[in-house]
């Protein structure tokens, strides 16, 4: 997807996000069918992901179903490469205490075409011109100023 169709895909309204791709791995999930009884189990996908929310990087969290062809976590498979940004289609988003997690929709994510070059700045870098020293630690237990 490049950005002409992320504009496209933004401007009918869809629930997405941008986010770099940090790791993904997948767990059995389940619920008790009230009418039935009946234990009704699959697998489902954990996606983590780094994004900017408000300004701010944070980490994000995805969930989603897999299809009922995956029967165990093993069987999943994520052909996604760590440090590349995708494109995340949402049904649900929330940010709780801090933590940003939604659940994807049947659309897998994709893969962000024209993505920044490496002189450009990240997700979260800070910008330039606003690199600031480390502060000098002061010794305070004999209330001196000598730095540490």
């Amino acid at each position: 997807m490049n950005r002409a169709e992320l504009l496209r895909e933004v401007l009918l309204g869809r629930l997405l996000i941008v986010g770099e791709f940090r790791g993904a791995h997948a767990a059995m999930d389940g619920y008790i069918d009230r009418t039935t009884g009946e234990k009704i189990g699959y697998v489902k996908a954990i996606i983590l992901a780094e994004c900017s929310v408000r300004g701010n990087l944070a980490r994000a969290m995805f969930y989603q179903r897999l299809p009922e062809s995956v029967e165990k976590p093993e069987e999943a498979v994520f052909p996604y490469q760590k440090g590349k940004q995708y494109v995340f289609f949402l049904v649900s988003l929330k940010n709780d205490n801090g933590q940003v997690i939604g659940s994807l929709a049947d659309r897998l994510p994709e893969l962000l075409q024209d993505q920044p070059e490496a002189e450009e700045e990240t997700v979260g870098a800070p910008l330039r011109g606003t690199h600031r020293a480390p502060p000098n630690l002061v010794n305070i237990k004999n209330n001196s100023t000598e730095t540490i």
